[in-house]
């Protein structure tokens, strides 16, 4: 028995897709920008308040989006400064 091969030129070697790891280390580099960009507006504004004065900036600050809210933020932020807590 004989054994036929055919070659049909040089095998070429898998070239690294240089675009698709460009385009990972890009999108890799713009989610850590916007981790950051997160954890920075994150860190500028306090979670919640801690004190009534607090309480009523925020109530003043959410007025227009959300009346009903900003007037039991007040009502309870007024009742605290005056000791009237039961």
């Amino acid at each position: 028995m004989s054994h036929a091969s055919m070659t049909f030129g040089r095998p070429h070697p898998m070239a690294s897709p240089r675009l698709a790891v460009w385009l990972g280390l890009l999108a890799a580099a713009l989610i850590l920008r916007l981790r950051q960009l997160d954890a920075w507006l994150l860190s500028r504004h306090p979670s919640e308040p801690q004190s009534a004065e607090e309480v009523l900036a925020w109530a003043s600050r959410i007025e227009a989006t959300e009346p009903g809210f900003a007037a039991d933020l007040r009502a309870a932020a007024l009742r605290s400064m005056n000791g009237d807590d039961r």
